[in-house]
Parts: structure tokens; C-alpha cells; sequence
């Protein structure tokens, strides 16, 4: 592979360093991409991680029943109703560590976008190599003709991705700082509107006195000309 192509593929050494997280294809800080289970491979590795998690699961709780069986007096050592117990336990764990990595997701969505973009540009690159291996055949024609334009043009692209994932991190990093912010400026923006309608209510109480005033004004007026 060329020099050129070598700087410009965004590697997973980079990915772990600009993102701070662990980056697989199937996994991203251990939370699953979406993108991986498109293919056979990604799923075949998330069935299997998931199994494994499960089984994990399943033998520390039917550990976890064993114990208290023996401590509880009293308790009917039925096989069935310790294993319905141990399966109770296991599907309430798994469905306590699922939610929380769905909310985990929904903190790296972003970045799972990102690093579907990043994969997208390391395939472009991957097809310049292969023009440029096919380029090299004798009386080929398979070179790529505008190859100095679609280097530049991947240039580019490589460090818009490295700025748009390094600005995901702080942000990422900074995410309660900033919620609170925006939780700030809403406040703010509600006590605007609450004042700005207590200003229209004062205005318009003023309005109806300073009417109030003047018939009563006319009244008296109207009063001492009819008993001069």
C-alpha cells in the first residue's frame, strides 16, 4: 500500500485515542453499533457475546439461590421452583443491564454515526489501493485516472471526521454541564415569557383604571352641569 493511503485510513488505534472508548466493529465502549449487526459476521459475534453474558448471568444467580436455599429454613428445595427462581432473577438482571446500555446508546448515538462514516472512508480507501494494485498490471486500464483529486478530496474528508469526533468526546465528556445550561437557558426563557405576560397583565389593569378614572371624571362633569 502507498504512503499516502496509509495516512489517510483512520486506524482503531486512532478511533480509541480521539474517542477515549474501546472501538470494535461490533462494539463501541461496550455498547453495541447498530450498523455491526447488518452483517452476518456483527450478528453471529453479538449472539454469542449475548449468550455468553446470559450464561454468566444465569450460573452466578442459580450460585446466588444455591446459598440462600440452604441458609432459608423452612424452604422446600423443589429443583423446579429453585430453577423458575434462578430464571426469575436472571431475566430481571438482564432486563435491568439491557436498559441501562439502551440509555448508554442513546449517549453514543452520535459517535455510532460518526464511526459509520469512518468505516464508509476507510472503504473508499481500500478501493484506491485496489485500483492502484490494479494499476499496475501490465497493459492494464484499470488505473485510476483522477487519482490526485480523490486524495485531496479523502484528505479532507479525514480531518473533517477526526474534527467532528474530537468535538463528540468534549461534548460527550461535558454532556451534564451542558444539559444543565440548556436547563438554565430554558428557565430563563420561561421567566422571560412569565414576565413579559405580567407586564401585558399590569398594562392592561393600568388601561382599564385609567378608564375607570376618566368615566368617573365624566360622570362628575356631567353632574355639575345638570345642577348648576
Amino acid at each position: 500500500m502507498q504512503s499516502d493511503l496509509d495516512a489517510l485510513r483512520i486506524t482503531p488505534p486512532q478511533l480509541e485515542q480521539l474517542t477515549g472508548l474501546d472501538i470494535g466493529q461490533v462494539f463501541m465502549g461496550g455498547v453495541v453499533r447498530p450498523s455491526s449487526l447488518r452483517s452476518p459476521q456483527g450478528l453471529i459475534s453479538f449472539l454469542i457475546t449475548e449468550g455468553a453474558l446470559l450464561a454468566v448471568i444465569f450460573i452466578t444467580c442459580l450460585g446466588a439461590g444455591l446459598v440462600i436455599a440452604r441458609s432459608w429454613a423452612g424452604f422446600n428445595t423443589n429443583l423446579a421452583v429453585l430453577l423458575g427462581l434462578v430464571a426469575g432473577l436472571t431475566g430481571a438482571i438482564a432486563i435491568a443491564w439491557h436498559s441501562y446500555q439502551w440509555s448508554r446508546y442513546k449517549t453514543l448515538k452520535p459517535l455510532a454515526r460518526l464511526l459509520d462514516e469512518v468505516d464508509r472512508h476507510n472503504d473508499i480507501v481500500q478501493a484506491v489501493q485496489v485500483m492502484d494494485e490494479l494499476g499496475t498490471v501490465p497493459a492494464a486500464t484499470l488505473g485510476l485516472p483522477n487519482r490526485a483529486e480523490v486524495i485531496t478530496a479523502l484528505k479532507a474528508t479525514r480531518d473533517s471526521l477526526v474534527s467532528a469526533l474530537m468535538t463528540e468526546k468534549i461534548l460527550r465528556r461535558h454532556r451534564n454541564l451542558i444539559q444543565r445550561r440548556q436547563s438554565l437557558f430554558s428557565t430563563i426563557e420561561t421567566n422571560l415569557a412569565t414576565l413579559q405576560t405580567l407586564q401585558v397583565s399590569n398594562q392592561a389593569t393600568e388601561y382599564q383604571q385609567f378608564l375607570q378614572e376618566a368615566l368617573e371624571i365624566g360622570l362628575a362633569v356631567q353632574r355639575e352641569i345638570a345642577n348648576p
